[in-house]
């Protein structure tokens, strides 16, 4: 049974589901060490001076994110290690929902502000892309919401489909975080419009996979027994 459930796992791995899970962890991977982990260490202290603890705080978050969302939806998918998918699903619930908060008051804030300040929460002054990434922020915290009802409720299937966008969400934060790295990528007018389209679009595209099916042609019922007239 063991060499058989492991035989499974290997080609769930090769499926299109698999396989965009290996995407969403390499990219997760590349943009942990490309961000996350200069915060880790401290060296990234002196760029956010007025504001380190938040940014320690949601960097730890965010790992425990990306981990546990992808472990969770690798366990609930192939249906293996079963016993861990609630204590996983705390911790990515959790975590997540610190590291937003802190990700939306960093968004928010006069952290970046030239000159610097002391740190403040200035709403009616974040510019475009503070906004962008405090959506996005709240979409996550949204979907997860649901998400933890629908498992309260003990509606499965739709608990399934709100973590699938959930975790949708958490890495088009890194898919924007990753195309702020590339020198020659256009920033499309001031910048936010990368970031709204690095969320909205996979978000979209995830919602058509979902309700793919929904939308299919229905056959027509067949009537038993009927006899010839």
């Amino acid at each position: 049974m063991t060499i058989l459930a492991s035989s499974t796992n290997r080609y769930w791995l090769l499926s299109p589901p698999g396989l965009l899970l290996l995407l969403a962890v390499f990219t997760g991977s590349i943009a942990w060490w490309l961000i996350a982990l200069p915060v880790l260490n401290l060296s990234a202290a002196a760029n956010h001076k007025s504001h380190f603890p938040y940014v320690f705080v949601h960097t730890v978050c965010g790992t425990v994110m990306l981990v546990a969302g992808a472990a969770n939806l690798y366990i609930g998918t192939t249906r293996q290690y079963l016993r861990m998918h609630k204590p996983v699903g705390y911790a990515y619930v959790i975590g997540g929902t610190i590291g937003s908060l802190a990700a939306i008051l960093l968004a928010l804030s006069n952290g970046h502000a030239k000159p610097a300040a002391a740190f403040e929460l200035t709403i009616l002054k974040a510019n475009d892309i503070g906004w962008a990434l405090a959506s996005l922020g709240m979409a996550w915290l949204g979907a997860t919401a649901m998400a933890v009802r629908s498992a309260r409720n003990r509606r499965f299937d739709s608990h399934r489909s709100w973590m699938i966008r959930s975790y949708v969400l958490v890495w088009a934060f890194v898919l924007c975080r990753l195309l702020s790295k590339i020198p020659s990528f256009p920033e499309l007018g001031t910048g936010a419009a990368v970031i709204w389209l690095s969320w909205i679009i996979p978000l979209f595209l995830c919602e058509v996979v979902l309700q793919w099916r929904a939308g299919s042609r229905q056959s027509l019922p067949t009537v038993s027994g009927a006899t010839a007239a």
